[in-house]
């Protein structure tokens, strides 16, 4: 594939993410931590998502309370996000602030964002790079007036989906997103149901 430029990147992102009906992704996340300034201890998730709203996330690794906890969204059957852990089960609002980031998981969600803070923005040229075993297509770009001041997006070369996405502020790194495996199934409304 000829060299692509940041704005063609984006786009074919973007038409991947629009044609992917069904998809599962695994996803290691760290934030920094406001009292050290370093990145936090690794949180690992999982995701399943059909389009256009269904969406199962467990709770692979985050604390003792947290670990294996799943939260589900169908609003076919109900408006509210419901949470099992084992015998314990909890339903929370769509706005609840304790699971604002639940909403902020599927990949268009995470377009959006990410074209948010790249329009207008100062962007490298694209550069094919390998993480581990994967190659991936990474572009680096400043987006103008955010608090986010610098953006690192790594896409896999063969699919388009995300391997890394990293956002740092003038003390560094703020979050990172390393996405470690991708399954497209064959989900369906029911496998939605609490």
């Amino acid at each position: 594939m000829p060299s692509l430029t940041p704005q063609q990147l984006m786009q074919q992102f973007a038409q991947k993410v629009a044609r992917t009906r069904a998809y599962s992704y695994t996803w290691e996340f760290q934030e920094r931590d406001p009292k050290t300034g370093k990145l936090g201890e690794k949180q690992i998730y999982q995701l399943e998502f059909l389009q256009p709203h269904y969406r199962k996330m467990t709770i692979i690794q985050r604390d003792l309370f947290s670990n294996g906890a799943v939260l589900i969204y169908n609003p076919d059957i109900d408006n509210r996000v419901h949470a099992r852990k084992g015998l314990l089960r909890r339903v929370y609002e769509p706005n609840d602030p304790e699971i604002a980031r639940f909403f902020e998981t599927d990949l268009a969600s995470i377009l959006k964002d990410l074209e948010r803070l790249f329009r207008g923005a100062k962007a490298d040229s694209v550069k094919r790079e390998k993480l581990g075993q994967r190659e991936g297509y990474t572009l680096r770009f400043a987006p103008p007036k955010d608090a986010v001041q610098r953006v690192s997006l790594t896409l896999e070369a063969r699919d388009l989906m995300p391997l890394r996405i990293e956002y740092a502020d003038a003390q560094g790194t703020r979050s990172l997103r390393v996405f470690t495996e991708y399954a497209f199934p064959n989900l369906k409304p029911e496998d939605f149901k609490f």
